[in-house]
């Protein structure tokens, strides 16, 4: 299922992120222009989007709030690599032979996590090549995995069997960040990954956006 860059109604224009449908049934509307009745486009929006099969519809607007219950906002969160802590768990990095239990575990722990987007092969080749990507082990298998970027985090996460791994292995991955600013974003409806984070030391910057519930 492909997205729709532009989605031109009676009432407006979107961009419809609807790739995620068949992994976690949510679709996201990027509201981009709203000419007259906002209600009746997001509806459109909404039907176009159910009709491909969406459990959950979520709506962004940069310009204006949109009138729908708010469900939650994507925030900016920042601190200095200056005095981390020094990461204590061993890791292994992501190779092809692996690469199905880090997709595993990612789907596992992201299915449902609001504006998270699926992995596949084509990110695992990508990941092997910036080889910014690891695994922890317990009991023989993939417990949890951590990815960076060259400003920050990009996702953490770990089974629930093993909870107590995400404040080390989190040390860990931020040592593997080359910048000394370090950056990350999350759901703040993601109430453990915030508690996480701000454990490490981490501040809000920023709203990102904003996401309204149409269904």
């Amino acid at each position: 299922m492909k997205d729709i860059p532009v989605f031109t109604g009676t009432h407006g224009i979107a961009t419809l992120v609807i790739s995620p449908i068949p992994w976690s049934g949510s679709a996201y509307v990027l509201v981009r222009s709203i000419w007259t009745d906002e209600s009746a486009f997001l509806q459109e929006c909404l039907g176009f989007c159910r009709a491909c099969g969406a459990e959950r519809v979520y709506a962004s607007y940069e310009l204006a709030p949109l009138p729908a219950e708010h469900a939650y906002d994507m925030l900016a969160l920042q601190r200095s690599k200056a005095e981390l802590p020094a990461g204590k768990i061993p890791t292994e990095p992501l190779t092809r032979e692996n690469a199905h239990e880090f997709l595993a575990v990612y789907d596992s722990c992201f299915r449902q996590i609001p504006n998270a987007a699926p992995y596949g092969q084509r990110d695992v080749e990508r990941l092997l090549q910036e080889e910014t990507a690891v695994l922890v082990r317990r009991d023989g298998r993939c417990a949890a995995i951590a990815q960076v970027s060259r400003q920050g985090l990009e996702a953490i996460a770990v089974l629930p069997q093993y909870r107590g791994l995400g404040y080390d292995l989190a040390l860990t991955a931020l040592h593997m960040v080359p910048s000394m600013t370090l950056q990350l974003k999350t759901a703040s409806v993601n109430e453990r990954a915030l508690a996480l984070y701000k454990r490490l030391g981490f501040e809000q910057t920023a709203v990102l956006s904003r996401w309204w519930k149409l269904m």
